[in-house]
């Protein structure tokens, strides 16, 4: 028995001693380069061949600077991505830098696992944030001060069937601009077997509805909520209301609401400007999109990824990544990845590029999505622990629409909900 054991055991020795060289190897030649290796975890949140892309990305920045090598490492969604660099810094083997959230950055700080930016900034001399459209810089923000750049942003834009518009006796050229017009072609536009409207379920949208009757999410410190304002509870009881009237459905998702108005069950729909390559692809009807409407105010809220670097490394690794971070959002880079994603470029500058024209005449609808940055805020909830507050939004939103317990009622209990979290950040 002792024999075969030891056969056994100097059997997998020898198995093993390949793989140690070829690893121990790898590992050398890097070493030896005197290459700085950049680990970069990044998310993908919509559909396409993104990996790829980012990855040419990468490797384009890797061929044209000598002494770093960025690693691109695909992370998972956008919760998986903030869990991954939240478990490695913990573990004492943080990612150099990351795509995170608006609200995953407040956590990030929380846990004390990322770098001010300020610094970095600063050393860049005046004018360094002119190169990204305003509304943008917001979810890069902590308290008013900068932890991260913005990169992979989104916001909602309004799509809308002018084949359906037409049918209906509407002008296809002309979406609805306000709340009261958005509820007459819903009307108009419902029949037996299709909505007039798709709102998906989702804290970001239904903050935006919140912030255009008048209301506010949170204070800057990120410490308080205001979900039961009177402002917030109109808000939910209009989107109520559509429901009740057959007008849209309780609960859809993005991806539902993406293929039902490519499918022809749904007439008009908010949705990210992450959806404008897919119904581009996948819809057989003219279709187009325009501003969301407006209630009191015309408001909307960006969302996407920002780049954060890890506090965990060297100050060599950190200056690594923030000329790293720096060069994809020059205007070629952040074009490349916005003509390849959907997402819409962060540098104005970028929108005058040959490509970027091109690709703009060929989808006229990315250009709507650039011209409503100038109502653009930063995207709700900015708090500490914003998943958890986030996920209460969500939850809440979800029972209030599906008719389980009223407005006032609802967002009494949110806010209690949003206070029991925060109250760790109070004096």
């Amino acid at each position: 028995m002792k024999r075969r054991k030891h056969f056994i055991l100097a059997l997998l020795a020898v198995l093993l001693i390949p793989a140690v060289l070829f690893a121990s190897g790898a590992g050398e030649s890097k070493e030896e380069s005197g290459d700085i290796i950049l680990r970069f975890y990044f998310p993908i949140g919509t559909a396409g061949d993104l990996t790829n892309i980012m990855n040419s990305l990468c490797e384009q920045y890797n061929a044209e600077h000598e002494g770093v090598i960025v690693e691109p490492i695909f992370a998972g969604d956008y919760v998986q991505t903030m869990q991954r660099t939240l478990t490695s810094s913990k573990a004492g083997n943080p990612p150099d830098l990351a795509l995170l959230t608006s609200a995953d950055v407040w956590t990030a700080v929380d846990e004390g696992i990322i770098l001010p930016l300020q610094p970095f900034i600063d050393a860049e001399g005046e004018g360094f944030l002119d190169r990204f459209f305003p509304g943008m810089l917001e979810d890069s923000k902590v308290a008013g001060e900068f932890y991260a750049i913005p990169f992979q942003k989104s916001t909602p834009i309004f799509y809308y069937n002018k084949d359906m518009f037409r049918e209906a006796g509407l002008d296809p050229e002309v979406a609805p601009q306000n709340w009261e017009e958005l509820e007459e072609y819903a009307a108009k536009l419902t029949t037996a077997d299709r909505y007039g409207l798709e709102v998906p379920i989702d804290q970001w949208l239904m903050s935006i509805f919140i912030m255009q009757n008048g209301g506010e999410i949170n204070n800057i410190e990120g410490t308080e909520t205001y979900l039961d304002s009177p402002e917030a509870i109109e808000a939910m009881e209009y989107l109520l209301s559509l429901v009740q009237k057959g007008y849209m459905p309780a609960k859809r998702l993005f991806g539902d609401s993406s293929s039902d108005f490519v499918a022809g069950k749904t007439a008009m729909m908010y949705n990210s400007t992450g959806s404008l390559a897919f119904v581009r692809d996948s819809a057989s009807f003219d279709w187009g999109v325009a501003f969301l409407p407006m209630g009191k105010e015309r408001i909307v809220a960006t969302g996407g990824g920002q780049f954060v670097i890890s506090n965990g490394t060297s100050p060599a690794r950190q200056q690594a990544a923030w000329d790293f971070a720096k060069w994809m959002t020059e205007p070629e880079q952040t074009a490349k990845w916005s003509i390849g994603s959907g997402f819409i470029a962060v540098s104005p500058e970028a929108f005058e590029l040959p490509e970027m024209v091109e690709y703009t005449n060929a989808l006229p609808q990315a250009i709507v999505a650039r011209d409503q940055l100038q109502y653009a805020v930063g995207e709700p909830p900015k708090t500490h622990d914003a998943r958890q507050v986030s996920q209460a939004m969500a939850s809440m939103f979800e029972s209030i629409l599906a008719g389980q317990i009223s407005p006032a009622d609802g967002m009494a209990d949110l806010q209690a909900q949003s206070e029991r979290i925060l109250a760790k950040y109070h004096d």
